[in-house]
């Protein structure tokens, strides 16, 4: 009884790996939760993605592209051009979703959105820096950015709907 056991065990496991193994790239990711969303199409520069606190707001930076967002988790992609072609390096998101911020590296500005990246303000008073990354708070109204060149974080405190520009308060080099 027992060798019929294990040997119905070995089986099993045997037809599991040689499935698992012999799967496409695409099933591949799906047997352990992964799927590949290829809505957007392949962008090989994709650098960084943030996400909504319930994972269906997603929005994602090309650095030598634009942001794309998603509303439905990924399955659908949107390229958003209000922002323009650039160099993108971070994003970051608020926690509804509906406040992101993006960095753009080599020379570049932050730029923030308050409706979910359907439009985009440049926020020239943090200067043109080599932006490297950046992160929010969960309302969306404090951000902190790391300037790659000089090694400095900047930290903005305010409601991001109001502002016009962002006022930068230089930490210490680290």
């Amino acid at each position: 009884m027992k060798k019929i056991y294990f040997l119905n065990i070995f089986v099993f496991a045997f037809i599991l790996i040689a499935s698992v193994v012999t799967l496409s790239p695409v099933n591949a990711y799906a047997a352990v939760g992964w799927t590949p969303r290829t809505s957007a199409g392949q962008h090989y520069s994709l650098v960084s993605i943030t996400s909504s606190s319930d994972g269906t707001k997603l929005a994602a930076v090309d650095n030598n592209g634009f942001i794309y967002t998603s509303t439905d988790s990924g399955a659908t992609w949107t390229q958003q051009t209000n922002a323009g072609r650039r160099s993108w390096s971070s994003i970051t998101s608020s926690s509804d979703g509906t406040k992101l911020a993006a960095v753009v590296s080599s020379n570049g500005y932050i730029y923030t959105s308050i409706d979910s990246g359907a439009t985009w303000t440049q926020q020239t008073s943090a200067g043109q820096r080599t932006w490297q990354s950046i992160t929010s708070s969960s309302d969306g109204t404090k951000l902190a950015a790391v300037d790659n060149n000089n090694g400095y974080i900047y930290t903005y405190w305010n409601d991001l709907p109001r502002a016009k520009d962002l006022s930068i308060t230089t930490g210490s080099n680290i």
